[in-house]
Formats: C-alpha cells, sequence, structure tokens
C-alpha cells in the first residue's frame, strides 16, 4: 500500500517517464535512486498577483539555473516539470546534494546581481532508497520514495535544503573532503510527516555564507523526552526486566529503520534474511546468529559497497547499522578527433586513491592504487580517412606495478579484459574504438570492482 494516494497521483509518472529512469538507473548501475523535488516560494500567490506572464518569465529564469545543474555531466535526471516544481533523480546522494547547494548558491548570486527583479526562492526535499526488485523498477517502491522526498521538500522554506538520514549519513563524509568550509550541516529532529505514521529525522545542509540553519516553521516535530514521571517509570520497567530476564533469553535482533533489502554477512557471505516488513521499518533478522561482533555490507554498483560494524549482545537487540560508503577508484575518458583538433590530440589522466575493503575475516585493508593512462589519436599519413588511436596505461597496486600495456586501433574495436585481482576486488580494461565518417573518437575506462563473496 503507498503511503499516500493524494501526493502520489499529484506526481503519477507516464510510462514513457517511468521508462526513462530506468534507463537511467541501468545506465549508472544502481538499484537505489536519490529523488530530488524543488519548488518556488510563493509561486502560486505571485502569479495571483503579476499574472500568468510574470509567471512564465519566472519559470523561464528558473530553469535556465536549475536545469544545466541539474544534468550536468548526465549525472542527474529530470523526470518532470510539475509547475513550477522539478521532479529529478540522481544516482549518487553526494552529487544530489552537491547539485542542491550549487542551486541555492546561484539563484542567491541571481538574485543580488538583479535587485530590480523578483528573488526567486526555492525549497529543495531530498530523499533516497532502493527502487528495484529483480533488477525491474517497483512502483509500490519508488512510490513511496517519492512521497517522501515531496513531504520532506515540503517542510523547508525557501532557500532551504531538507534531507533524511540516508541521504545525509551516506553524503555527509564524502562531501565534507570536497566542499569549502562555509558548508554546514544540521540535524533538526524527527518530524511527523502527512500520510507516513513514523516520525522522520530531517537534516538541513546549508552554505553559511547564503543561509543559516533553521528548524522547519511547520510540521509536527517528534516528542524526545516523554513526561518526567513516565520516564522514570519506564526506565526502571526496563531495567528490571532487563535485569530479569537477560541471563534466559535467546539472542535476538532487530534492525531500526532499515531500508537496504539484499545486505549480506561480510564473514560467510550469508544474506541477511529479514521479516516481511516494509523497508525503512524496523526489521527482525531471521538468521541465527550468536553474540559478537559482526560487519554487513550492500552494493550500490560494481564499485561502490556500504559496510557497517555491528555488536550484536545475547538478548535483544535493537540496531541501527552506520553504513559507510566504501568506493573503488577508476577512471574514464572520451578522446574524440574532429577539425576542432586538427584530427590529432592526447589525453594523459593520472590518478592516486587510498581505500580500504573489509576481507572475509572481518579486517579492514588498506590498498594505495595509482592510475595512469593515456589516449592518443592521429589521421594517419598515408590515407586522410584513416585514423590510428593509442592507448598507454599502467596501474600499480601498494607500490606494486600489476599491469603496464597499450592498444592500438585504425578500425572500430571494443573489448574488456581484467588487468589485477585479488581475493576482495579487480581491475579490468574497457575500451570502445570507433572509426569511421561518422565516428572518430576512443573511449577508455579502467573500471574496478568488488569480489562477490561466495557463502561458506
Amino acid at each position: 500500500m503507498l503511503e499516500n494516494n493524494e501526493v502520489l497521483n499529484k506526481y503519477l509518472l507516464s510510462d514513457k517517464e517511468i521508462s526513462t529512469v530506468d534507463k537511467y538507473r541501468k545506465l549508472r548501475e544502481t538499484s537505489v535512486l536519490t529523488i530530488m523535488f524543488t519548488d518556488i516560494k510563493g509561486f502560486t500567490s505571485l502569479t495571483e498577483e503579476k499574472g500568468e506572464s510574470f509567471s512564465i518569465n519566472i519559470r523561464q529564469t528558473h530553469d535556465s539555473i536549475l536545469v544545466p545543474i541539474i544534468e550536468e555531466n548526465n549525472e542527474g535526471l529530470i523526470v518532470k516539470h510539475i509547475g513550477d516544481s522539478i521532479m529529478a533523480v540522481f544516482s549518487e546522494p553526494s552529487t544530489a546534494v552537491a547539485r542542491a547547494i550549487k542551486i541555492q548558491q546561484e539563484l542567491n548570486r541571481f538574485n543580488h546581481e538583479n535587485p530590480d527583479k523578483i528573488n526567486i526562492e526555492i525549497r529543495i526535499g531530498l530523499h533516497m532508497g532502493q527502487v528495484t526488485v529483480e533488477n525491474n523498477i517497483n512502483l509500490d517502491l519508488f512510490g513511496r520514495h517519492v512521497n517522501r522526498a515531496s513531504r520532506v521538500e515540503g517542510l523547508a522554506d525557501g532557500g532551504q535544503i531538507y534531507m533524511t538520514y540516508p541521504i545525509f549519513d551516506s553524503a555527509k563524509g564524502w562531501l565534507s573532503q570536497h566542499l569549502v568550509d562555509s558548508v554546514i550541516w544540521k540535524k533538526h529532529g524527527g518530524y511527523f510527516l502527512k500520510g507516513i505514521k513514523e516520525p522522520i529525522d530531517i537534516y538541513e545542509v546549508t552554505d553559511s555564507k547564503i543561509n543559516k540553519p533553521k528548524p522547519p516553521v511547520s510540521g509536527k516535530k517528534k516528542r524526545i523526552i516523554p513526561p518526567l514521571g513516565i520516564a522514570f517509570l519506564l526506565l526502571l520497567i526496563g531495567a528490571a526486566i532487563t535485569i530479569s530476564v537477560m541471563q534466559f533469553q535467546k539472542t535476538s535482533v532487530w534492525l531500526v529503520d532499515f531500508w537496504p533489502t539484499k545486505v549480506y554477512f561480510n564473514k560467510s557471505g550469508e544474506k541477511l534474511n529479514l521479516d516481511n516488513n516494509l523497508p525503512g521499518k524496523t526489521r527482525k533478522v531471521l538468521n541465527k546468529v550468536k553474540s559478537g561482533d559482526y560487519v554487513l555490507y550492500y552494493n550500490v554498483s560494481r564499485m561502490v559497497r556500504y559496510y557497517a560494524s555491528v555488536n550484536i549482545k545475547r538478548g535483544k537487540n535493537y540496531i541501527k547499522p552506520d553504513f559507510k560508503e566504501y568506493r573503488l577508484p577508476g577512471s574514464y575518458r572520451t578522446l574524440s578527433l574532429n577539425k576542432k583538433n586538427n584530427y590529432e590530440d592526447i589525453i594523459p589522466v593520472s590518478r592516486i586513491k587510498n581505500y580500504s575493503i573489509f576481507n572475509n575475516k572481518n579486517k579492514e585493508i588498506f590498498y594505495k592504487t595509482e592510475i595512469n593512462y593515456s589516449i592518443k589519436g592521429k589521421r594517419t599519413s598515408t590515407n586522410p580517412d584513416e585514423f590510428t588511436f593509442t592507448v598507454k596505461w599502467t596501474l600499480n597496486v601498494n607500490g606494486n606495478e600489476v599491469s603496464a600495456d597499450k592498444k592500438t586501433a585504425t578500425s572500430t574495436e571494443k573489448e574488456s579484459f581484467v588487468i589485477y585481482e585479488d581475493e576482495l576486488h579487480y581491475y579490468e580494461v574497457v575500451y570502445n574504438i570507433g572509426v569511421g565518417t561518422n565516428r572518430n573518437n576512443a573511449n577508455f575506462e579502467i573500471r574496478p570492482g568488488f569480489k562477490k563473496i561466495i557463502q561458506k
């Protein structure tokens, strides 16, 4: 059952729009999508006051700023425009947050540079979750995430960016290393959203040079502390029950606010079996587990995996795993030959990255990888209609050169092959050479991937 038919009907997608989202998801190799909603503050009253032609001008200005930012490098997809609102999806939560910040920064700059025009202030809401079952978009799951993203956006004021915990947890650590110091994060606590029974934690990110974080002015906030007498009584009862039965209880585990569906025990490769409660709820682990330390993981794509360490004690355990993103480094470039570069060009690439992976003993293994390659293309001297592409690469892992080779092609070629692997991950070369009247380019990628954990 979808959470709120009223909202979902408003944002109902056509078969074509669903197909476009699914193609984007498959291209980005993910089962998890981040949904963004934007909305112009006070747009309805402005339209009533200034007229339809004025509102059309505002929307055109709004779109000219937002659309290029969202779709930059094809990393975001605009699903549809709904009046003055935009619904978009991203494969990476960090990208969605970075684009949301850039949107607010660009609108702030526009408003200051055009004091004679009406200020354009927008609200932004972000939420993420798994949208597929067996590699097909599940409309019930997708609709639930659409509903939550729209409700979160509705809590925000002009100039604000609100998000749910999964976005905050996935994006903060990644973006803290890349964004300027003026970007700050704030937790506003739990709020009850229309059509959703349980309170949702609301987080905010903002550029402090533009705005300061502030809690929602509307919305019912979750009561953090019950009345003192009730709290004290509950504490006594809980302590008494815990002491009385702890020695006689079997180990049982419930995962709180748990969204992922395909999760595995890192050490054994065994899939985490959960009860039939909905994703995002408190779900019981059906596997037989003993007390001790565990590492859980789930895959977002071949090169992105989330790990969480959990400690399970004897008795009842209510755990909210703190999943962290672990990303393998790769690199992709395209070289095109055309009149602008006189049919000759070269692209050099160098990248050094530190990262880590958990082995089957739950020990974190650290790596340092250096990727170097160049793509060179030119028109041959013997025939102006022939082109030669040469790709040279080296791959170093932990100071050791594990692959060094080159490929030369004068015709259309496509190939992929593994150049390094160990028990935890691998690297492969993927290249696609296109030679022809309308296609003179070389696509080259050094692509990493996690190894599949095999159940023992």
